[in-house]
């Protein structure tokens, strides 16, 4: 049984009850932070775009705009949503894929629950099917495909978001495997554009892709039918030359789940690149102990992986955007801060001259191996060694950060951190009863009784 086939029976034969309750419980918290996190991206300059592109583009009004005006066509609704959601790289990752999983799963199965009026019960299901679908594909082939240049939710996004909207649907098998292939040439997604507008919609188009090919299928569109294993299908053309054990890869599919290992999903504390959590923490940690002032700081060193230069490219950010990956920002912003919040990703707070100085005393000391991918520790460890002018030094090594799956929010923390997001748009009173509704989303007759709360307008909603 090749791969494309084992998922495509994944896919179409698993039901709610084969979902076990922790995994619904973890695919509950990646929808309400993504809803979070969507309210408060629809304020950038980007989301704003987006939307206003979808408005010229028209559709039918089927599925919300969280944070927005109107409906309008799932489709569109899931490529604004994904976008938004992804707008300020706050939103959840997954370690097994190096990716962020609720930005193109929860855009799709919102946008097409919320159109055939599906219950919480069933858009939590096609969460973790199509989060499963794209661990499995992406295990074998993570390394050298992100190596190539890939970004990962864009490329196993759209597959994941093909399988969790297929599932909604209720494709037959054989529908599935088409949606796999028609995901599949619509795939795409570069490195390249990391710190530029075009990284949040690499999450939007994945979630578009899920539900262009998964409509496509349903209506008879064909496609390869082993769209992943083949010669040229999508683990080849993608980046991996090597043999693939497909058999090994998908023997645990449905039995074992990867949204709940410790490689599953982590929820961010701080709103830049992962890959800068774990240099933040041991910042955060030597301010904490030693109280350190900034303005006494002689020299900073940044202990990376030689990986850390491909993801981490800026060094002079100039824009929130590019602070978000610049690990010299983050550290500087946890001193000087002692906290790294959503306000201090713009331009105004990267070019404060304290922190311009303080980045200037930083350099970059590889001390540590090339992280594997899809690892508890693949975001690479990161050490920060503090030499101050009288002479102290103080060194903190983080390896696992905050918000990791062995190191998780408190549920006061996950609370609060949706409470603060939603807050730039919605009133207190609708930023609490969204919350009280997605807390017991699985007991939700009709997913639209919290997209009504959560796609109003800011006139509407905010006081």
């Amino acid at each position: 049984m090749g791969i494309t086939d084992k998922v495509s029976h994944f896919v179409a034969q698993t039901a709610a009850k084969d979902i076990p309750q922790d995994a619904l419980e973890l695919a509950r918290l990646g929808i309400t932070d993504f809803i979070g996190v969507a309210l408060s991206g629809s304020r950038e300059k980007q989301s704003k775009i987006i939307a206003d592109y979808a408005q010229k583009m028209g559709g039918v009004p089927q599925a919300s705009i969280i944070g927005g005006d109107g409906k309008t066509s799932p489709y569109l609704a899931a490529l604004v949503n994904g976008t938004t959601g992804h707008a300020l790289d706050y939103d959840d990752m997954a370690i097994s894929l190096i990716g962020h999983p609720s930005v193109f799963l929860a855009p799709a199965v919102l946008a097409i629950g919320e159109s055939i009026e599906a219950s919480g019960e069933d858009v939590l299901t096609a969460y973790v099917v199509g989060y499963e679908t794209a661990c499995c594909i992406a295990r074998p082939v993570l390394q050298s495909h992100y190596m190539q240049g890939w970004h990962s939710t864009a490329t196993f996004g759209s597959l994941g978001a093909a399988a969790a909207t297929a599932w909604l649907l209720k494709l037959s098998y054989a529908q599935v495997r088409m949606a796999l292939g028609i995901a599949a040439s619509l795939a795409g997604g570069l490195r390249q554009n990391f710190g530029t507008m075009t990284k949040p919609l690499h999450a939007g188009k994945a979630a578009a892709n899920g539900i262009q090919a998964a409509l496509l299928a349903q209506a008879g569109f064909t496609a390869a039918d082993s769209i992943i294993e083949a010669p040229l299908g999508f683990a080849k053309v993608f980046g991996h030359s090597g043999e693939v054990d497909w058999a090994k890869a998908g023997e645990n599919l449905g039995k074992t789940f990867f949204i709940t290992s410790d490689i599953g999903l982590s929820i961010k504390p701080y709103p830049s690149c992962g890959f800068t959590h774990c240099a933040i923490g041991a910042a955060l940690g030597i301010k904490e102990e030693h109280k350190v002032n900034a303005d006494d700081v002689a020299e900073v060193e940044l202990g990376v992986s030689p990986f850390d230069k491909q993801i981490l490219i800026h060094h002079h950010p100039r824009t929130g955007l590019e602070g978000k990956f610049s690990l010299e920002y983050c550290v500087a912003r946890a001193f000087l801060s002692e906290e790294v919040r959503l306000r201090h990703f713009n331009a105004e707070a990267v070019a404060e001259p304290r922190v311009e100085s303080l980045m200037e005393k930083m350099r970059w000391v590889e001390k540590y191996p090339m992280p594997v991918m899809g690892t508890a520790e693949g975001f690479g460890t990161k050490s920060v060694t503090v030499k101050l002018k009288n002479g102290k030094g103080y060194s903190k090594e983080v390896t696992i950060a905050k918000g990791m799956p062995q190191n998780p929010l408190t549920p006061e923390e996950f609370n609060s951190k949706y409470r603060d997001c939603a807050s730039t748009m919605l009133s207190k009173e609708d930023v609490e009863k969204s919350l009280s509704i997605l807390t017991n989303l699985q007991k939700v007759k009709n997913i639209k009784e919290v997209m009504g709360i959560v796609a109003k307008a800011p006139s509407e909603g905010k006081e």
